[in-house]
Protein backbone atom coordinates (compact mmCIF):
# COMPACT_ATOMS: atom_id res chain seq x y z
CA UNK A 1 0.00 0.00 0.00
CA UNK A 2 2.94 2.09 1.10
CA UNK A 3 4.41 1.93 -2.49
CA UNK A 4 1.11 2.86 -4.23
CA UNK A 5 0.53 5.88 -2.16
CA UNK A 6 3.93 7.18 -2.97
CA UNK A 7 3.73 6.29 -7.09
CA UNK A 8 0.65 8.95 -6.34
CA UNK A 9 2.37 11.62 -4.33
CA UNK A 10 4.95 11.61 -6.80
CA UNK A 11 2.74 11.84 -9.67
CA UNK A 12 -0.31 13.81 -8.30
CA UNK A 13 1.32 17.12 -7.24
CA UNK A 14 -2.18 18.19 -5.61
CA UNK A 15 -2.76 20.89 -7.76
CA UNK A 16 -5.50 23.48 -8.55
CA UNK A 17 -3.85 23.95 -12.27
CA UNK A 18 -3.90 21.26 -14.96
CA UNK A 19 -0.40 20.34 -14.69
CA UNK A 20 -0.19 16.95 -13.16
CA UNK A 21 2.46 14.15 -12.72
CA UNK A 22 5.01 17.12 -12.25
CA UNK A 23 8.82 15.12 -11.44
CA UNK A 24 9.56 17.11 -8.58
CA UNK A 25 6.77 18.04 -6.22
CA UNK A 26 8.70 19.83 -3.87
CA UNK A 27 6.69 21.49 -0.80
CA UNK A 28 7.96 24.98 -2.49
CA UNK A 29 5.96 24.20 -6.01
CA UNK A 30 3.16 22.83 -3.64
CA UNK A 31 2.94 25.78 -2.55
CA UNK A 32 2.90 28.00 -5.68
CA UNK A 33 -0.57 25.95 -7.19
CA UNK A 34 -2.63 28.60 -6.52
CA UNK A 35 -5.87 29.27 -8.65
CA UNK A 36 -4.98 31.44 -12.16
CA UNK A 37 -6.23 34.98 -11.16
CA UNK A 38 -7.92 34.44 -15.06
CA UNK A 39 -9.78 31.34 -13.86
CA UNK A 40 -10.94 31.80 -10.05
CA UNK A 41 -11.26 35.47 -8.42
CA UNK A 42 -9.52 34.12 -5.02
CA UNK A 43 -9.07 37.17 -2.22
CA UNK A 44 -6.71 34.95 -0.49
CA UNK A 45 -3.90 34.85 -2.60
CA UNK A 46 -2.98 38.17 -1.43
CA UNK A 47 -3.31 37.65 2.00
CA UNK A 48 -0.34 38.01 4.20
CA UNK A 49 -1.36 34.50 5.75
CA UNK A 50 -0.32 33.03 2.03
CA UNK A 51 2.64 34.44 2.34
CA UNK A 52 3.22 33.25 5.93
CA UNK A 53 2.48 29.69 4.70
CA UNK A 54 4.81 30.14 1.92
CA UNK A 55 7.45 31.23 4.10
CA UNK A 56 7.41 28.85 6.94
CA UNK A 57 7.30 25.81 4.20
CA UNK A 58 10.85 27.14 2.46
CA UNK A 59 12.18 26.77 5.93
CA UNK A 60 10.82 23.58 6.48
CA UNK A 61 8.76 24.48 9.18
CA UNK A 62 5.63 22.76 7.93
CA UNK A 63 3.96 22.62 11.29
CA UNK A 64 3.54 26.10 11.32
CA UNK A 65 2.95 26.45 7.94
CA UNK A 66 -0.12 24.07 8.70
CA UNK A 67 -1.26 26.00 11.31
CA UNK A 68 -1.38 29.42 9.14
CA UNK A 69 -3.18 27.34 6.39
CA UNK A 70 -6.06 26.67 8.89
CA UNK A 71 -6.18 30.39 9.76
CA UNK A 72 -6.10 31.36 6.26
CA UNK A 73 -8.81 28.62 5.19
CA UNK A 74 -10.47 30.06 8.01
CA UNK A 75 -10.71 33.60 7.46
CA UNK A 76 -11.69 32.47 3.56
CA UNK A 77 -13.78 29.46 3.48
CA UNK A 78 -15.17 29.94 0.31
CA UNK A 79 -11.56 30.12 -0.96
CA UNK A 80 -10.54 26.98 -3.24
CA UNK A 81 -7.20 28.15 -2.86
CA UNK A 82 -7.07 28.04 0.91
CA UNK A 83 -8.80 25.16 1.79
CA UNK A 84 -6.91 23.41 -0.99
CA UNK A 85 -3.47 24.80 0.31
CA UNK A 86 -4.66 23.35 4.14
CA UNK A 87 -5.49 19.95 2.99
CA UNK A 88 -2.13 19.67 0.71
CA UNK A 89 0.07 20.38 4.16
CA UNK A 90 -2.29 18.43 6.43
CA UNK A 91 -1.65 15.92 3.90
CA UNK A 92 2.27 16.13 3.90
CA UNK A 93 2.33 15.86 7.60
CA UNK A 94 -0.12 12.61 7.73
CA UNK A 95 -2.81 14.44 9.02
CA UNK A 96 -5.40 12.38 6.82
CA UNK A 97 -8.54 12.94 8.44
CA UNK A 98 -7.73 17.04 8.30
CA UNK A 99 -6.87 16.65 5.21
CA UNK A 100 -9.96 14.63 4.00
CA UNK A 101 -12.02 17.51 5.55
CA UNK A 102 -10.27 20.39 3.83
CA UNK A 103 -10.53 18.72 0.53
CA UNK A 104 -13.44 17.77 0.77
CA UNK A 105 -14.85 21.61 1.70
CA UNK A 106 -12.40 22.29 -1.82
CA UNK A 107 -14.34 19.77 -3.92
CA UNK A 108 -17.70 21.36 -2.59
CA UNK A 109 -16.62 25.15 -3.75
CA UNK A 110 -15.52 23.42 -7.28
CA UNK A 111 -17.04 20.35 -7.83
CA UNK A 112 -16.06 20.14 -12.00
CA UNK A 113 -12.06 20.93 -10.88
CA UNK A 114 -9.39 17.59 -10.64
CA UNK A 115 -7.05 18.54 -8.24
CA UNK A 116 -8.86 18.37 -4.99
CA UNK A 117 -10.12 14.89 -6.07
CA UNK A 118 -6.51 14.11 -6.21
CA UNK A 119 -6.14 14.82 -2.74
CA UNK A 120 -9.12 13.72 -0.98
CA UNK A 121 -8.54 10.00 -3.11
CA UNK A 122 -4.69 9.99 -1.33
CA UNK A 123 -5.91 11.02 2.27
CA UNK A 124 -9.29 8.46 1.94
CA UNK A 125 -6.87 5.66 0.78
CA UNK A 126 -3.95 6.85 3.46
CA UNK A 127 -7.00 5.37 5.99
CA UNK A 128 -7.59 2.61 4.39
CA UNK A 129 -10.71 3.81 3.05
CA UNK A 130 -10.51 2.67 -0.83
CA UNK A 131 -13.96 2.84 -1.50
CA UNK A 132 -14.15 6.40 -1.54
CA UNK A 133 -10.90 7.00 -2.48
CA UNK A 134 -11.76 5.18 -5.85
CA UNK A 135 -15.11 7.32 -6.09
CA UNK A 136 -12.44 9.82 -6.52
CA UNK A 137 -9.93 8.80 -8.51
CA UNK A 138 -13.20 8.04 -11.19
CA UNK A 139 -13.99 11.24 -10.72
CA UNK A 140 -10.35 12.68 -11.66
CA UNK A 141 -10.72 10.50 -14.94
CA UNK A 142 -14.00 11.91 -16.32
CA UNK A 143 -12.44 15.55 -15.41
CA UNK A 144 -9.00 15.10 -16.75
CA UNK A 145 -8.57 11.73 -18.79
CA UNK A 146 -5.35 12.50 -20.18
CA UNK A 147 -3.57 12.65 -17.23
CA UNK A 148 -2.70 9.39 -15.44
CA UNK A 149 -3.04 9.84 -12.11
CA UNK A 150 -6.56 9.15 -11.76
CA UNK A 151 -6.10 5.86 -13.71
CA UNK A 152 -2.92 4.78 -11.46
CA UNK A 153 -5.20 6.04 -8.83
CA UNK A 154 -8.09 4.22 -9.47
CA UNK A 155 -6.19 0.94 -10.64
CA UNK A 156 -4.22 0.62 -7.03
CA UNK A 157 -8.14 1.16 -5.07
CA UNK A 158 -10.03 -1.61 -7.56
CA UNK A 159 -7.09 -3.53 -6.65
CA UNK A 160 -6.99 -3.26 -2.93
CA UNK A 161 -10.80 -4.28 -2.72
CA UNK A 162 -10.28 -7.00 -5.09
CA UNK A 163 -11.38 -5.94 -8.05
CA UNK A 164 -8.47 -7.41 -10.47
CA UNK A 165 -9.65 -7.41 -13.71
CA UNK A 166 -11.13 -3.54 -13.13
CA UNK A 167 -7.85 -2.85 -11.85
CA UNK A 168 -5.85 -4.35 -14.97
CA UNK A 169 -7.99 -1.78 -17.40
CA UNK A 170 -6.94 1.31 -15.36
CA UNK A 171 -3.94 0.37 -15.65
CA UNK A 172 -3.81 -0.41 -19.23
CA UNK A 173 -5.64 2.89 -19.34
CA UNK A 174 -3.13 4.34 -17.60
CA UNK A 175 -0.15 3.41 -20.18
CA UNK A 176 -2.41 4.41 -23.09
CA UNK A 177 -3.14 8.06 -22.09
CA UNK A 178 0.58 8.59 -20.94
CA UNK A 179 2.55 5.77 -22.91
CA UNK A 180 5.89 7.86 -21.64
CA UNK A 181 5.14 7.71 -17.87
CA UNK A 182 7.33 5.69 -15.99
CA UNK A 183 4.70 5.81 -12.90
CA UNK A 184 1.99 4.37 -15.51
CA UNK A 185 4.32 1.51 -16.20
CA UNK A 186 5.78 0.41 -12.60
CA UNK A 187 2.02 0.37 -11.72
CA UNK A 188 0.83 -1.59 -15.14
CA UNK A 189 3.66 -4.04 -13.83
CA UNK A 190 2.30 -4.46 -10.75
CA UNK A 191 -1.51 -5.20 -11.46
CA UNK A 192 0.12 -7.43 -14.42
CA UNK A 193 2.09 -9.93 -11.97
CA UNK A 194 -0.37 -9.81 -9.02
CA UNK A 195 -2.64 -10.95 -11.94
CA UNK A 196 -0.25 -13.84 -12.60
CA UNK A 197 0.56 -12.22 -15.67
CA UNK A 198 4.91 -12.81 -15.08
CA UNK A 199 5.81 -12.10 -18.76
CA UNK A 200 3.41 -8.99 -19.02
CA UNK A 201 4.63 -7.91 -15.51
CA UNK A 202 8.35 -7.82 -16.75
CA UNK A 203 8.16 -5.99 -19.88
CA UNK A 204 5.67 -3.23 -18.35
CA UNK A 205 8.67 -3.09 -15.24
CA UNK A 206 11.05 -2.95 -18.19
CA UNK A 207 9.43 0.24 -20.08
CA UNK A 208 9.35 1.68 -16.33
CA UNK A 209 12.94 1.06 -16.06
CA UNK A 210 13.77 2.28 -18.78
CA UNK A 211 11.99 5.73 -18.79
CA UNK A 212 13.15 6.19 -15.53
CA UNK A 213 16.37 6.39 -16.49
CA UNK A 214 18.08 9.83 -16.88
CA UNK A 215 18.06 11.57 -20.04
CA UNK A 216 21.91 11.84 -20.21
CA UNK A 217 22.38 7.67 -20.06
CA UNK A 218 19.69 7.76 -22.54
CA UNK A 219 22.08 10.26 -25.22
CA UNK A 220 25.60 8.26 -24.44
CA UNK A 221 23.84 5.20 -26.07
Amino acid sequence: MKSFLLLLAVLAVVTITDAFAAKDPSIDRLLGKLPPPEKFVDPAINDPLSRKVAAAAKAHKFGAALDASRQLAARYPKSLGAQTIHGMLALFLNRFPEASSAYHKAISLQPDFAGPYIGHGLAEASQQHFRAALSDFQQVTRLAPKSEVGWIGASGCAEKLGRRRESLEYARRATSVAPTSAGAWFQLARVEGVSGNKEASAKALARANQLQRPASHHRSR
